[in-house]
């Protein structure tokens, strides 16, 4: 029997043979979308915390071909097609109504050009203008300053992170800032009696922190704010990156134990750092 290894892939198989495409296509499709979900139950919390289609944006498209560049060095050939076998998919689930919203539909391929992915640390410089910028929503503010502590958004939204929070040490703008941010949690965390730092803003006493996808709309709404990816995974990125260049002499097991990775995706953020 065979391991289903991405949602629907009986009946998108059974379409692309109905559509006569050759069996040596038909396994890059699987191929493609294999490692793409794969992906994404590995660094994307939003989708291994809560495994919908529904949950797969634009942008999640866009940090796997991003990896996809960074890591492997892909053609501009072979990007296209890989981006060709995503947008089959999602069209697929689209049209059949499988999917609310079409993740793939404004991401282009390559002509003659090749895009040059890079992952964002000079916000960690501007962190300062950032969280005095009241444009920027609290939620988005507050994101920051905890991915620059080297949180991730899997801990920001998890019960009890307040008492971490708690214990860390910071500047005086962030100070500034918290002490602002707090005067806007307090009638959220008396709504919800609840201390915690992302709380939804409707009454939910079983559920009353904010979720991941919630999360993505706070950051979806001031993206044109900032010239950086407000991504959680890319500010994830953009701090182990800039630590990894300030500590190039400290051993592996050091890196590790700081930046709370194992082998395998030190690895993997190590093969990000510039050549």
């Amino acid at each position: 029997m065979t391991r289903l290894t991405y949602p629907y892939q009986k009946s998108f198989q059974a379409f692309l043979v109905k559509k006569e495409l050759a069996p040596i296509t038909i396994t890059e499709y699987s191929r493609t979308l294999t490692d793409f979900f794969n992906y994404l139950r590995r660094f994307n919390w939003a989708y291994s915390s809560d495994p919908s289609l529904d949950n797969i944006l634009a942008n999640d498209v866009r940090d796997y071909l991003s990896m996809l560049l960074t890591q492997r060095d892909l053609k501009t050939d072979t990007y296209n097609k890989i981006l060709s076998h995503l947008n089959g998919y999602f069209k697929f689930l689209f049209t059949r109504q499988l999917i609310q919203h079409y993740p793939t539909v404004t991401i282009k391929g390559f002509s003659k050009e090749r895009l040059n992915p890079t992952i964002a640390t000079a916000w960690l410089n501007q962190l300062p203008t950032l969280l005095n910028n009241s444009q920027l929503s609290f939620y988005t503010r507050a994101l920051l300053l905890f991915s620059a502590k080297g949180f991730t958004s899997r801990e920001l939204l998890s019960p009890g992170f307040y008492e971490i929070a708690a214990k860390l040490t910071y500047s005086a703008s962030e100070q500034t800032f918290l002490t602002a941010f707090k005067a806007f949690l307090n009638p959220r965390q008396q709504l919800q009696a609840s201390p915690d730092l992302f709380l939804k803003t409707r009454l939910d006493r079983e559920q009353p922190h904010l979720t991941a996808p919630a999360l993505h709309k706070y950051l979806k709404k001031d993206a044109p704010l900032v010239n950086f990816s407000l991504s959680p995974q890319k500010l994830h990125q953009g701090y182990i990156l800039s630590y990894l260049l300030q500590h190039q002499t400290e051993t592996e097991q050091d890196l590790q134990l700081k930046l709370r990775l194992d082998p395998a995706s030190l690895h993997y953020y190590r093969s990000l750092l510039p050549k």
